[in-house]
């Protein structure tokens, strides 16, 4: 197994049965501009795929043989994304990590940027990367802006800054000092996806939520910038049902173990995000977009349904 002396960041792709996406990813990230003698490795670790997917990361690994930041394999049989993420954080050989998609294309200076971030930040913490959207789909009449975050876009404007208290960095390009899971422990494994089906979501929030409790220096770094691939299965109201009601249900399990105080607090910002939600359904019928109305509607009403779904 290659390996790389002293790397300063470990890259990890968790992935599942999307060997053409990796593809894609892994290729990305190879075609990287670097100014700097850091080292760096990318680690894959597969969650028992049935596809492609070791062929394609041997594919990756032949063709880099001769790169002093190599790419590494691991197979994690334990099923569910939070078991990929953390067998990926106890393989990583530097001191911090950055958990990246499969169905990503990065930017060619997303390495250097995550690279630079950490050297000049020694005391951050925990990061979180700008992620703009690609459809490899038609995009659907009833999917607004506002609903993007819910396929990957997350775009906090083109500054470094410290995450406001009730934002957090987004799953597909978030960085680590891996000393903090020694701390305030790994991601939480009865949360997030599991193969094809999706659990009780939240369970990146759920982490920040322990981190916070440490630490506030979380920041916001534009310039590690990637673009995240949605396929047409995440364009469907099926998908954004099935989401909505795993943010209810992780909401609830989140808000069993935390003070009266963070309890009342994330209940005032629930009831606040439905307010909004009531005025953008009146201004996308104002402006005649019924659709987006609808949907607007729809996804915070499916998230309070999780919510006391699991409640009663």
């Amino acid at each position: 197994m290659t390996t790389v002396e002293n790397p300063t960041i470990t890259f990890i792709i968790c992935t599942y049965n999307r060997a053409n996406y990796l593809d894609r990813a892994l290729s990305s990230l190879r075609d990287q501009k670097l100014d700097t003698d850091q080292t760096y490795e990318i680690l894959v670790v597969d969650n028992n795929s049935s596809d492609r997917t070791a062929e394609v990361f041997n594919e990756h690994q032949s063709a880099n043989s001769k790169d002093r930041n190599p790419i590494r394999y691991v197979k994690e049989t334990n099923q569910g994304l939070t078991y990929a993420r953390n067998r990926g954080i106890r393989e990583s050989e530097a001191p911090y990590v950055v958990f990246l998609d499969d169905d990503i294309r990065a930017s060619e200076k997303l390495i250097a940027a995550w690279l630079q971030f950490f050297n000049e930040n020694p005391d951050a913490i925990a990061a979180g990367g700008r992620i703009h959207v690609r459809f490899d789909a038609e995009r659907p009449e009833w999917m607004s802006h506002f609903l993007l975050p819910l396929v990957g876009r997350h775009d906090l404007g083109k500054t470094i800054k410290k995450y406001p208290s009730h934002k957090f960095p987004f799953g597909g390009n978030m960085g680590f000092k891996k000393s903090i899971f020694e701390e305030v422990g790994y991601f939480d494994t009865k949360l997030g996806k599991k193969g094809d089906k999706l659990y009780a979501k939240g369970e990146e929030k759920e982490l920040f939520d322990r981190v916070r409790a440490q630490t506030n220096e979380i920041y916001y770094i534009p310039d590690a910038f990637l673009y995240h691939h949605v396929d047409g299965s995440r364009l469907t109201r099926d998908y954004v049902h099935n989401q909505a009601r795993s943010l209810g249900q992780g909401m609830w399990l989140r808000l069993q173990e935390v003070s009266t105080r963070q309890f009342m607090e994330s209940w005032m910002r629930e009831i606040g995000k439905t307010a909004a939600s009531v005025l953008l359904f009146i201004y996308y019928l104002l402006t005649f977009h019924p659709a987006k109305a609808s949907m607007v509607l729809k996804f915070r009403w499916w998230i309070w349904r999780g919510y006391w779904g699991f409640a009663k």
